[in-house]
Parts: C-alpha cells; sequence; structure tokens
C-alpha cells in the first residue's frame, strides 16, 4: 500500500513538473476585452470582505440590453477574484459591531440580546470611486428591534416586517454611519454596497430613473440567477403547475387528516384513562381516602400487560398516538412542495435531483432521531399524568361514595367525567401535550424526506437532463464524464420516462454494468474485492431505484393528486408498552424506566419510521416494524437505513477520473443573494431619491454583498 502511495504521489510530482495535461493550472484568461465592455459587476464577499468571483454581465455598448433585445446581450461571465485581469471594487467597505458598549465580533452579536451598535465604513479604494456614490443599505427585522435610532442622513423604512436601514455617500470621499438598537435575538440581512458613477450635471435626473444607472443594475441582479440556469425559461411551468396542484391536495389533506384524527385520539385517550381507573375502582377495599390507593395501583399495574381490557387500551393508545402524529406528514409535504416549487422558480431545475435526494436523507434521520426522543419524552409525561390522574379521581370518587369502596363501580363514569373537567390535570396535561407536539414535528421532518424522495422519482424526467436520460445509457458517456450515472436513485430514476416497455425498462437495468460502476478505477484496483464489491453495490442500488422510479411515475400516471407520504404507523404490542412498564417500575416492580425508555421507545421511533420510506411508491401498506427492512418487504425499508440514495465514493486516475457530482449550489447561492441585494437598493433608492445618481452613463457599476451576522 505504501509502494502504491509513493508511485502515485511520483506520478503527480512528475505530471506537475514536466507541465503535464493532469494538474497543470491553464493559462490565465485575459479579461480586459470584456471588461471593458461589461456595465455591471457584482460579487459577494467572503468573511475578510475580499470577493471569491465576479459575475460580470453587460453588452458591447457598455449597456443592458432589455428583454426584447436580449439576443444581443452578452452573458454573464464568471471571473475568479485571483485572476490578473479581475475587476477590483472602487470601495472597501468595513462593518463592525458592538454589544452593551464594546465592540465584539459578529459571532458575538449574532442572536445576542441587548444595546447592538452597528458601525458601517465605506472608504475609497482605487481611482475610480473618485467618480462614483455608494450606496449602502440592510435590514433589521421589526421582532428584533422596532426601535432603531440611525445618524443624521440616514433613512429609515418599513417595508413589511423589515426596517430597512439605507444611506448614500458622496463621491470620492465614501461614507460612514452607525446605528443602534435594543434588540431580541440579534439578527440582519447581509449588507448591500452599489457604487453608482456619477456624471457631471445628470445627478438627480428624476425623467431618465427608469433607465438609469441605479435601475439597471438592480435589473440585472434580479435576472442574474438564470443566467446559471433556466429558471427564467418559462419551460417548467407544467411541472410547477403540477407541483402546486399536489401542493394543495397535501394542504387539504393535512387539514382533514389531522383534525380527524385529533378527535380520534382524545377518544381513545379518554378510553385509555377510563379503562385504567376502571381497573383502579376494581381494585379498591376498604376506605378509599382522598389520594391514589397504593395497593389497588399495584393491581392496576398487573393488568397492563396480557390479555386485559387495559393492555388493549394501551395499544389502542399507542397506535393512536402514531396516527395522529403521522398525519403531519402532510404538514411535511406541503413544506416540501413548497420549496421545490420556490427552487424552480429561483433556480430551474439544475443540480435539484441531488441536492433534493440529499435534502430527503437529512429530513430522514431527523424525523427519525426527533420521533423517538419523543416516545421518550411521552414516556416521561404519561406517568406523572397517570398519578396526577389518580389522584384527583379518587378524590373524586370518595366524595361520591361517602369515602368507601363499596359501590365505588356505579359512580366510577361520574367520577371520570368530574377529572377530565378538573384543572388540577393542566400542569401534568401540558407536559403530555408538549411531547404530542415533538412526535408531529418529528413526523413534519419524515414527511418532507418521503415528498421530496417521491418528487425525485415521479417528476425525474422532467428535471435537468430527464430529457437526455436516455443517452446516458450508452456506457461510453459514463466513461468520458467520470459519472457512474447510475449509483443513485436520483440518476437511475432518469433513466426512464413514462410509458416504457418492460423489455426496455429490463434492458436498461442491464447497462449498469461492472464495467460502467468501475470507470472510475484504475485496472488493477476495478480488479480488487473492493472494486468488484463496489460495483455490484452500486448496480444493486440502480435497479432498485429504477424499480421504485417506474413504479412511482406509474402511480402518479394513474392518480396525478395522489399523496406524496404514506400516513400511516402500526407497532406491535412491545413497542408500545414503554410507559406501561415505566409505570409498573414507578411502583417497585418490571423493568426500570430508563430501560423501558430506552429499548421501548428506539424500537417505537424505529417502527414508525420504518413503515414509510417508500410504501407510496409501492403501493404496499405503510405498517411494519423494524425488521421488515430486513425481510425485504416491499415499501418498509427504513429512512434511515435506506442506501438506495447513497452512492459508492470511488477514487481513480484512470480516463473515468474521480467520481464526482458537479455542485453548482455554491453559485446559485451567490447569485440569489446578490438578487435579494438588488432589490433592497431598488428599495432604497426610491426612498434616497436625488441623494443618489439617476443617469444613464454607461460606465462601470458595482453591486458588492457584504456577508454580516
Amino acid at each position: 500500500m505504501k509502494l502504491a502511495a509513493a508511485l502515485v504521489s511520483c506520478a503527480l510530482c512528475v505530471t506537475a513538473a514536466t507541465g503535464g495535461a493532469w494538474l497543470s493550472r491553464p493559462a490565465d484568461v485575459d479579461y480586459g476585452p470584456l471588461l471593458a465592455s461589461a456595465a455591471d459587476r457584482y460579487a459577494v464577499l467572503d468573511d475578510g470582505g475580499a470577493p471569491v468571483r465576479w459575475y460580470v454581465t453587460g453588452s458591447a455598448n457598455g449597456t443592458v440590453a432589455s428583454d426584447a433585445d436580449s439576443d444581443t446581450a452578452s452573458a454573464v461571465t464568471r471571473i475568479p477574484a485571483d485572476s490578473d485581469t479581475a475587476p477590483a471594487s472602487p470601495w472597501k467597505i468595513t462593518v463592525t459591531y458592538s454589544l452593551d458598549g464594546p465592540n465584539v465580533d459578529a459571532a458575538t452579536v449574532s442572536g445576542a440580546s441587548g444595546l447592538v451598535g452597528i458601525y458601517i465604513d465605506v472608504k475609497p479604494a482605487t481611482d475610480e470611486a473618485d467618480d462614483s456614490v455608494p450606496v449602502v443599505a440592510f435590514t433589521v427585522p421589526t421582532q428584533v428591534s422596532d426601535d432603531i435610532s440611525v445618524d443624521k442622513g440616514v433613512l429609515l423604512a418599513t417595508q413589511g416586517s423589515d426596517t430597512v436601514v439605507a444611506a448614500a455617500g458622496k463621491a470620492g470621499s465614501g461614507l460612514s454611519f452607525s446605528c443602534y438598537m435594543n434588540a431580541k435575538d440579534f439578527t440582519m440581512s447581509t449588507v448591500a454596497l452599489a457604487s453608482l458613477s456619477e456624471a457631471a450635471g445628470e445627478s438627480g435626473n428624476a425623467a431618465s430613473v427608469s433607465g438609469s444607472d441605479a435601475a439597471q443594475l438592480t435589473t440585472t441582479a434580479a435576472a442574474l440567477v438564470d443566467s446559471l440556469t433556466d429558471a427564467g425559461s418559462g419551460e417548467h411551468q407544467q411541472l410547477v403547475d403540477q407541483l402546486k396542484a399536489l401542493r394543495d391536495n397535501e394542504r387539504k389533506l393535512d387539514q382533514s387528516v389531522v383534525a380527524e384524527r385529533k378527535a380520534a385520539h382524545k377518544q381513545t385517550f379518554e378510553g385509555y384513562m377510563a379503562a385504567y381507573v376502571g381497573s383502579y375502582t376494581n381494585h379498591l377495599s376498604g376506605s378509599i381516602g382522598t389520594s391514589t390507593q397504593l395497593p389497588a395501583l399495584m393491581g392496576t399495574a398487573g393488568e397492563l400487560s396480557g390479555d386485559t381490557p387495559l393492555a388493549q387500551a394501551v395499544i389502542d393508545l399507542a397506535n393512536a398516538v402514531n396516527n395522529v402524529s403521522a398525519a403531519h406528514m402532510h404538514a411535511g409535504a406541503v413544506d416540501a412542495l413548497d420549496e421545490v416549487i420556490r427552487r424552480i422558480q429561483q433556480q430551474g431545475t439544475t443540480g435539484l435531483i441531488d441536492d433534493l435526494t440529499s435534502e430527503a436523507a437529512g429530513e430522514a434521520t431527523k424525523g427519525f432521531k426527533q420521533y423517538s426522543e419523543g416516545q421518550s419524552q411521552l414516556s416521561a409525561a404519561m406517568i406523572p399524568y397517570s398519578m396526577k390522574y389518580t389522584d384527583v379521581y379518587t378524590a373524586n370518587l370518595s366524595a361520591l361514595t361517602g369515602g368507601t369502596s363499596f359501590g365505588a363501580s356505579a359512580y366510577a363514569q361520574q367520577a371520570i367525567a368530574e377529572t377530565n373537567d378538573s384543572d388540577d390535570l393542566k400542569d401534568a396535561q401540558s407536559k403530555v401535550d408538549a411531547a404530542m407536539s415533538t412526535l408531529a414535528a418529528a413526523c413534519e421532518h419524515t414527511g418532507k424526506s418521503q415528498a421530496l424522495k417521491q418528487i425525485v422519482l415521479r417528476f425525474s424526467d422532467q428535471f435537468e437532463g430527464g430529457d437526455n436520460a436516455d443517452a446516458t445509457q450508452d456506457g461510453s458517456a459514463d466513461s468520458d464524464s467520470g459519472n457512474t450515472g447510475a449509483t443513485t436513485a436520483s440518476d437511475a430514476a432518469k433513466t426512464s420516462k413514462n410509458g416504457v416497455s418492460k423489455n426496455t425498462e429490463t434492458s436498461q437495468a442491464e447497462t449498469i454494468s461492472e464495467s460502467r460502476a468501475l470507470a472510475g478505477l484504475v485496472d488493477p484496483q476495478s480488479q480488487s474485492f473492493y472494486g468488484r464489491t463496489k460495483a455490484a453495490d452500486a448496480k444493486r442500488k440502480a435497479q432498485a431505484a429504477l424499480k421504485q422510479a417506474e413504479a412511482a411515475k406509474q402511480q402518479q400516471s394513474q392518480d396525478a393528486n395522489a399523496s406524496l407520504v404514506d400516513d400511516t404507523m402500526s407497532m406491535s404490542a412491545g413497542d408500545v408498552m414503554s410507559y406501561a412498564n415505566g409505570l409498573t417500575s414507578a411502583l417497585g416492580g418490571g423493568k426500570s424506566s430508563g430501560d423501558s425508555g430506552a429499548s421501548g421507545n428506539v424500537d417505537a421511533g424505529q417502527s414508525g419510521q420504518s413503515g414509510q420510506s417508500q410504501s407510496n411508491t409501492s403501493g404496499s401498506g405503510g405498517s411494519g416494524d423494524s425488521a421488515s427492512s430486513a425481510s425485504g418487504k416491499s415499501g418498509k425499508s427504513g429512512d434511515a437505513a435506506d442506501d438506495t440514495d447513497a452512492a459508492p465514493v470511488l477514487f481513480g486516475f484512470d480516463r473515468g477520473g474521480t467520481l464526482l457530482t458537479h455542485d453548482m449550489s455554491t453559485l446559485i447561492g451567490e447569485t440569489v443573494e446578490l438578487g435579494d441585494a438588488g432589490t433592497l437598493i431598488a428599495q432604497a433608492i426610491t426612498q434616497l431619491g436625488s441623494s443618489v445618481p439617476q443617469a444613464n452613463t454607461g460606465d462601470p457599476r458595482y453591486l458588492l454583498v457584504i456577508p454580516t451576522v
């Protein structure tokens, strides 16, 4: 192994030294001619205030073309910040903070409460600053502070739920101002800095405001993200309409199913408590007293397991808890659809499959963990609730019977009704409600995960690369790109269209060959046990994902509004006795509450999650337990253990190269930030009026985004 590593290192050194094709850096591009004709220049700065890259746009005459003349407009060009011919900002901007007096860094002031100060300092950085005016703007949410004080000449304006802080400086001299606020959980937007040229005698020309440098700078910023994606093409409207219809359906289901199951859960909960104190009443003897009679409670604890009405009531309640929690999966689906629709509208479908697949896995993990925590929380809450309920019930029953257990059963229902209406249970009930909220929130994560997976499976042929998916079945295409093309569920989903024949599907699956999966491995490694194992694993995952995609698309074609989630759960009796075991422990018998909570709740959480991974895809029911994934039952592989979304990571230096996924999320994120900054600057310029140049000079104009808290 050491020898192989040494040989590879040696080869890399030789290649770099001899100017080979692998690691030699391409010659720096001369961006001079482009910059000479570019009108708009954009950059997002890093924490040190330096741009990582520039986005430059403009046409030959230095102005931005209108939509009608879009064919003549030049495309956006990305220029590395370390390029010898990269532009330089005319202004250097610094943002500092204080908290209750002393200056602090951004990390300290973020989320802090107290007297917060923000200091903006803009100074000339190049000679270009002598003929340009800096405009600075940022927002502070009104929930952070609705009483902000600023220096003279600084604008304060309310925009929705935010307060806009904006100011314009003077050419050549810059801008410096401060603002203070009594903040709660402090946060603020990024700071936007626009640099606008000031031509002699043209500043404040309101007649040209619509075609001014400021208007064109902000208009281009809003469309910047479209240059990296196909978001502005309009070709995705049909997909967006389909997703909106699904969202409306999920929203209706969220309202109706949650309401229905809340009512059912309340009835079942009351039924469980009635069975609980009914058993307790049967074990009472002698004088009742006004607090829980422990011998009777011990008798009740003995009926919490086995074939008894109380044990059945426990199981019924656990299923009701699961069902009302699972109903909130529809809310998670609504959230997922909202997010996907917004991303398609803003960013197109570029890189969407990989992003959604990754996010679905993260949401599944959150849901799995939080559901287990919720089960533990509910177990801990039910014990004191049951004890408090028994105390109140005993006091009410004693008052009705005159303190004797004789004939107490005849008054049980009346005592239960009075207990249910008692204010003495509020504190204990609030803890149970909090646990139920935790379970509901967990299921929202699980529902979002399911929905994202289903969106990928059902609509993959409409995402980026979907129209050309068949072409990727050719093994040579993957050899050129270095991408296996079939190692993830999303990639496999691209390989088939609605209506594809079974023979075609089989043929597609067969093309996921071992040689394709090993495209990125050098030959000796590809023949190793590791290499062959990885290839077989990739092939298995791709074939499974292909079947899932076909099933999802078939369901979509049969019912376009079919729910994206499976909102059903059921658990075995052994999985739902955690709080029953806890109660037994509290009375001195059975497992410890910690043991029962750890084992029962983890199983319960896994059971709850495992029944919901791809049941809509396969058409099977959602119920099941953690063993179902091992048995291979359709639709029951657990989200937390579902590996069809995970691609093997193979490294090598053969023609295929390293198997990597092209990620444009950083670039898209930057352009979205710049677009938001453009909107903010436009709002500020409208308010600032004549203090901002409104001429159309054709000179370079800049928009910088400065990260804050």
